[in-house]
């Protein structure tokens, strides 16, 4: 697992369960018309929600970071054969003006 979903996984347990421990069940637990949940039980729900909203977060964050690594070393591999190929174009193309360029082999000459 990555380090950094571990780390932010345990500090977002230790939050919860500091939370809860704090909280006297019997007093702040529940609201005085029993008609809503108390606060206590508010801010754990919201903090089970961040929790799971960081390790999405740091999820998608490791899939994007290996999908740009990945198509990085695709860019890279690209270039270098299209960089190749154009060497080996040129190289040709100066080859053949080369040849060009050159006399036709002369006859040997006959001693006369």
């Amino acid at each position: 697992m990555n380090t950094i979903l571990k780390a932010a996984l345990t500090l977002s347990l230790v939050l919860i369960l500091f939370s809860h421990a704090e909280a006297d069940p019997k007093n702040a637990a529940e609201s005085p018309t029993n008609s809503e949940p108390g606060v206590v039980v508010k801010v754990g729900k919201a903090i089970e929600h961040g929790v799971k909203a960081a390790a999405n977060g740091v999820e998608r964050g490791a899939k994007a970071a290996a999908h740009g690594i990945k198509h990085g070393i695709k860019a890279a591999a690209h270039g270098v054969e299209h960089g190749a190929k154009a060497t080996e174009n040129a190289a040709s193309h100066v080859a053949n003006k080369i040849d060009d360029q050159q006399p036709p082999a002369a006859s040997p000459a006959s001693g006369k």
